[in-house]
């Protein structure tokens, strides 16, 4: 492929990548708003953000499985086009039954997308610039916490949830036509469905489930107390409104550096820098807690964004870990048990956070989510070799 016509697919790519992180987390920042629209508790309303990943989670396989047969710049196109109609139901919910709908099919397309995408870069580059390739999807998801998650925020907070709601699912929807255009054809490999690994012989991947045992532990760390983030910033360090948005806006700046990094140190220094962001996402952790503590805030923000910028810097190295493990058609089922994992990883989080919030607990949030990074560290200093840059044997 020319390296002009690869170029603008994998942006394509990264592109459709951007809005869908931007409608997965635009509720975060708008949950007070988002309760009092449908009548309900902003602790029921950040449970939608665990049936949103449960959702996303388990139809991912299945999906992409069926679709296996079909060009995957359709399957991405329609996926998208999925996930837009969901935010159009979201937006128009009176209650919490609607907004789970609505949320629900956006996660239909949100977990079939996200299995295919990185994948699809990959097949669409030259053998010398994949991993570049498969990183600008992952860029395109850290971007959307720069630019996406607060403008979709800052809009919210100026025209109502609803409206930026609908504001995604404009986009998204223009987004999944663009696609069709910019992204060239893409066929399954030979063969059939059936000849994709089943879940079973993925998890036999060597090196795989530790990889993912990683992933899990530090989503469950961050979601929890990235969920209820904004009570958490507004009751320990009086940041609302406009601040918040500003907090939101340098968090993702944070996120995008830390992608690039993971990147690089999954180049250059896998198992180190693995090991590395690790610990210090505990570390930031436990100076977010001890800030809240004390109430305050120029301790606080600086290690909110030293956590946002660790967590990027992990979830790259452990999807890249997870691309090298499973090559090949293992490559696309590969990625869809890795956003299951994700997707459970943000459920467990947030249902944790949500019990602390609904405890009254919202300052024990981060010492929780220390807990989980703790493993995160353990599970890297035990089985760093599955981070290396060879492929097992």
């Amino acid at each position: 492929m020319h390296p002009r016509t690869e170029l603008v697919a994998t942006f394509a790519l990264a592109a459709l990548a951007f809005i869908v992180v931007t409608g997965e987390t635009t509720p975060i920042g708008l949950i007070s708003d988002i309760a009092s629209g449908v009548g309900s508790t902003e602790s029921r309303v950040g449970l939608t953000v665990s049936w949103y990943a449960l959702v996303a989670g388990g139809t991912a396989v299945p999906l992409t499985r069926w679709t296996a047969r079909f060009d995957r710049r359709w399957v991405l196109a329609a996926s998208t086009a999925a996930f837009s109609v969901g935010h159009v139901a979201t937006a128009a919910a009176g209650n919490l039954t609607v907004l789970a709908a609505g949320r629900g099919l956006a996660a239909v397309g949100h977990g079939l997308f996200f299995a295919l995408a990185a994948p699809t870069a990959q097949r669409l580059a030259r053998p010398s610039t994949r991993g570049r390739a498969a990183g600008r999807v992952m860029v395109g998801g850290s971007a959307a916490l720069v630019v996406g998650t607060p403008l979709a925020t800052g809009l919210g907070q100026l025209a109502g949830w609803r409206a930026a709601l609908l504001a995604i699912a404009a986009v998204s929807l223009l987004l999944a036509v663009a696609v069709l255009f910019l992204v060239p054809s893409v066929a399954d490999e030979p063969g059939t469905p059936a000849d994709h690994p089943r879940l079973p012989e993925v998890l036999r991947l060597p090196g795989l489930v530790p990889v993912l045992g990683v992933l899990l532990a530090t989503v469950v760390g961050h979601f929890a107390l990235f969920t209820y983030v904004a009570p958490f910033a507004a009751e320990r360090f009086g940041l609302h409104g406009t601040t918040l948005t500003v907090l939101l806006l340098v968090y993702g700046v944070c996120a995008v550096i830390g992608s690039n990094l993971g990147g690089r140190l999954s180049d250059t220094r896998p198992i180190t820098g693995t090991r590395a962001a690790s610990v210090v996402f505990v570390v930031a952790l436990a100076g977010v807690w001890s800030a809240g503590l004390a109430a305050a805030p120029y301790a606080g923000v600086p290690m909110l964004l030293v956590w946002g910028g660790t967590f990027s810097v992990l979830v790259v190295a452990t999807s890249l870990a997870v691309l090298r493990r499973a090559p090949g058609r293992a490559a696309e089922p590969a990625n869809a048990v890795y956003g299951i994992v994700f997707q459970i990883g943000i459920v467990s989080g947030s249902a944790v956070g949500s019990w602390c919030y609904a405890a009254g607990s919202v300052t024990a949030i981060p010492l929780v989510a220390m807990a989980a990074g703790a493993v995160a560290v353990a599970l890297v200093a035990t089985s760093g070799q599955a981070f290396r840059a060879a492929d097992p044997g």
